[in-house]
This record gives C-alpha cells, sequence and structure tokens, in this order.
C-alpha cells in the first residue's frame, strides 16, 4: 500500500507541476532507469534482495512494476527537471530526494511492506538509492560515463551480495 500511494504522491506531483511535458527531453534517462530496475529484477530473480509481502491485490511483482513504470519515472522527471545549477544547490537538491526516499523506505519497513534478504538491509537501500539518484544526474550528463558507472556498482554489489546467475 505504501508503495503505491508514494507513487501516486509523485505522479501527483509531477502532473500538477506540469512536469510531463519534459518526458520528451529527459526520456533516455527515464527509460535507462528503468531498464536497470528490470534488469535488478532479471538477474536477482530468485534471489531477490528485498521482497514485498502481499497486500490484498498488490503482489511483489505488481509493486516492482509501480515503481518500475511509475515511481521511477516521476521521480526522473522531477529530480532532473528542478535540477539547480550552483553545486551547493545541487547538494541540497540531491540531499531532499535522498532524504524523501529514505523516509518512504523507513515507513515501508516499520509498515513490515518490506522484507529484506541475504543481508540486505536499510543502509544498503539508502546507498542504493544514492547510486541511483547519481546515475540519473550523471546519465543526463554524460551517457557514457553512466554506463560504465552502472556496470561497476552493479559488479560490486552481485560480488558482495553473492548473487548467482544459475537462478
Amino acid at each position: 500500500m505504501v508503495v503505491v500511494c508514494f507513487s501516486a504522491a509523485f505522479l501527483a506531483v509531477v502532473l500538477a507541476t506540469r512536469t510531463h511535458v519534459y518526458l520528451t527531453q529527459y526520456c533516455r534517462t527515464v527509460l535507462w532507469i528503468a531498464v536497470i530496475a528490470l534488469m535488478y529484477n532479471l538477474v536477482c530473480r530468485g534471489y531477490m534482495m528485498w521482497y514485498h509481502p502481499r497486500w490484498w491485490f498488490i503482489t511483489d511483482k505488481l509493486s516492482q512494476l509501480i515503481q518500475i513504470f511509475v515511481l521511477f519515472p516521476c521521480t526522473t522527471l522531477l529530480f532532473l527537471r528542478y535540477m539547480p545549477s550552483s553545486l551547493g544547490r545541487r547538494l541540497l537538491h540531491f540531499g531532499l530526494f535522498l532524504a524523501i526516499y529514505s523516509a518512504f523506505e523507513l515507513v515501508l519497513v516499520i509498515s513490515h511492506e518490506i522484507e529484506y534478504y541475504h543481508g540486505w538491509a536499510f543502509g544498503w537501500s539508502i546507498l542504493l538509492d544514492s547510486c541511483m539518484l547519481f546515475v540519473m544526474w550523471l546519465h543526463e550528463q554524460n551517457w557514457r560515463l553512466s554506463l560504465g558507472f552502472c556496470g561497476l556498482v552493479t559488479s560490486l554489489f552481485l560480488a558482495w551480495f553473492h548473487v548467482p546467475f544459475d537462478t
């Protein structure tokens, strides 16, 4: 339920601020974030780091799809559309989005709408959210560097959590 409400809130903000008109400008980055999330679901199938227990008709798969196709695109649009030009304000902007995502994750933990496995924990989620926000910005600046950074971070996470490739 928290994922649905959080995604709906982000969608409402995107629509209210008319940020959706910038989708064509940021389309490549929106798609890149979706591809990364889908790759996680493919590579970690059978060895998930986190799981969203069933809530009424919202299954883990549906929860993941809502995040991939509603929450992450809305986050990307809002994050990039309102990115300030000065470094200090960029850091504050980054911190604001990280705080929002941290609060979201904390509500998921408190409400027992997320379960962690294979050594994953709240702190790892915050680190992953930091990487996601950085990738959004980096991909918009230089997509080639973003590919390399994603490859490096993905390799480190896969090795650290001993994700098997035969699942």
